[in-house]
């Protein structure tokens, strides 16, 4: 395996088991650093986990709505705030697990190591088959997941920047609901996330992933014929081949009127690819641990053991109002989590 192939997956998993997973604990050291959430979670019904993000959940919309106002209280609002942001968190996880799959799956079929230079090849068979065109799709689909991936992280960073805006005694929806990542600055988000290195300074192979991602998702495949190439020097196979169009300095496609695709500098993507997209793990990995170190920085764990109680109260409050129609209303209390208990039967 290429050693900058090996060195992706290795940094990906890194970010997915560690970086993220210590972003999940800085968010819930911080939204709770006042109670004893420990003591709390186990009392809670899983429809406010589940309900409309895990098809875990069977509780339809109508349902949920009508659990959803009998919630009036600010700690229970938190906690339904809390799961909505562990979504957020799940999701990053989840584009990175996409990108590492589509990354092995295109090298499957397709070499990454150029061992000529271009004058070298005598000969150039192009190829236009099934196989070349699933390639060219596995080939976007790792340039879409990252880029999904720069809208969710945007997602967590402006829950960080808004925070103090919130009131939990009537939360229904996100401060960063329909918000995306923005290439040319995000307003809602916190100044020292937008340093030299991380993902809102827009370094250049983020604006490369987001031009790769736009003119796949707007216009349609790199090349008309989706074609590989096959090279060879005295008849002899050399190497395989697949061309990405002209960028300029700044990661854009160079374009001229109505002609947005052109090959001349020889942009060989198989060849490219591992470091680019090493390249934007990293500032995603930088940028995650900045984001924990911000919910850290504003965390001072002063557990209040009456507040405690008297979250625990209003949950056992919730489960007596509800209790006589129960089984009709929480049909996701059937699915349990380990962190969960089903306290209605």
């Amino acid at each position: 395996m290429c050693s900058s192939l090996k060195k992706c997956y290795d940094l990906i998993d890194k970010i997915i088991d560690s970086d993220i997973i210590e972003l999940y604990i800085s968010i819930n050291e911080f939204l709770f650093q006042d109670i004893n959430i420990s003591q709390v979670k186990p009392l809670l019904p899983t429809w406010m986990a589940y309900a409309g993000i895990s098809a875990e959940s069977e509780c339809s919309k109508d349902d949920y709505e009508k659990l959803r106002r009998q919630i009036n209280h600010p700690y229970l609002n938190r906690i339904i705030y809390y799961y909505d942001v562990w979504s957020l968190i799940s999701a990053v996880q989840d584009r990175l697990q996409a990108v590492e799959y589509h990354l092995r799956n295109f090298y499957k079929n397709i070499p990454y190591e150029i061992k000529h230079k271009r004058e070298e090849y005598t000969s150039c068979t192009r190829v236009c088959d099934t196989e070349t065109t699933l390639s060219y799709a596995t080939l976007n689909s790792v340039f879409v997941a990252l880029a999904s991936s720069f809208d969710i992280i945007t997602k967590i960073a402006t829950e960080q920047y808004c925070f103090s805006e919130y009131n939990f005694s009537c939360y229904s929806k996100m401060k960063s609901d329909g918000v995306l990542f923005n290439r040319s600055g995000n307003k809602y988000i916190n100044n020292k996330l937008k340093k030299n290195g991380l993902l809102f300074s827009v370094p250049l192979s983020v604006k490369k992933v987001l031009s790769y991602r736009d003119e796949y998702v707007h216009n349609g495949p790199w090349d008309m014929r989706c074609s590989l190439y096959l090279t060879a020097i005295n008849g002899m196979p050399a190497d395989v081949i697949m061309l990405s169009p002209d960028m300029d300095e700044n990661g854009n496609f160079i374009t001229s009127g109505s002609r947005n695709k052109f090959y001349s500098q020889n942009n060989i993507i198989n060849a490219k690819l591992p470091y680019l997209v090493y390249d934007v793990i990293e500032i995603i990995g930088r940028t995650v641990n900045e984001i924990s170190s911000l919910y850290q920085k504003n965390t001072s764990v002063l557990i209040d053991e009456e507040k405690t109680k008297e979250c625990m109260n209003q949950i056992n409050f919730f489960y007596s109002g509800i209790m006589t129609k129960c089984s009709n209303a929480i049909n996701a209390d059937s699915y349990l989590n380990s962190e969960h208990t089903n306290h209605c039967k």
